[in-house]
């Protein structure tokens, strides 16, 4: 069903092939707006959502893949573009792409071993995913010749990599827990 904050990620959705076509042709104040735009969205698909009761299936699936999807193309085009000047730093899309895989492994693994068929976002997940976000947005917007911008840079791959790192051993620590408590067979 197509209710408010589904059409809100599948406009975030829409928007990354745009936002990448405007930073492959060097329109990067544009890639900047479209890409604080669709952060936006991500803020009001859930607030909505909880707000009118319009959680739905569809909506749990998508939000969480356009936000995967929206980073993924963002900090692969933005490390190892030919066109930027500043570059998200090897290392720091490494630790993220990393971490997700993860996630992903150990949500599998609760999913196919004990049957846990949700792995909800920790409060570190969510600030992650936050601080991620401002990090890209920052070397966008220093790429749009934004210099105030620049100053924050440094700190942002910083602060992303603690966090990533924090966040991504707060879900194995889940993960393990979860498998201890749900099958005594798995215990180490």
């Amino acid at each position: 069903m197509l209710n408010i904050p589904n059409a809100l990620t599948l406009l975030r959705l829409l928007l990354i092939p745009i936002f990448l076509f405007a930073s492959f042709r060097g329109f990067f104040l544009a890639a900047f707006v479209l890409f604080v735009t669709a952060a936006v969205t991500d803020i009001f698909d859930g607030l909505i959502a909880r707000k009118l009761n319009q959680r739905s299936r569809i909506g749990a699936i998508l939000d969480p893949a356009a936000d995967k999807i929206m980073m993924v193309c963002g900090y692969l085009y933005y490390t190892l573009a030919p066109n930027v000047g500043l570059r998200i730093p090897g290392w720091l899309t490494f630790t993220v792409f990393i971490r997700d895989f993860l996630i992903m492994a150990f949500a599998y693994l609760l999913y196919t071993r004990v049957q846990v068929k949700r792995f909800p976002p920790s409060v570190a997940g969510k600030a992650s995913m936050v601080l991620q976000a401002m990090t890209l947005a920052v070397v966008i917007g220093v790429n749009a010749s934004i210099p105030q911008l620049f100053l924050l840079a440094d700190v942002m791959f910083r602060i992303a990599l603690l966090i990533t790192l924090f966040s991504g051993g707060d879900y194995i620590r889940r993960a393990k827990r979860m498998l201890l408590e749900s099958a005594p067979a798995y215990r180490s």
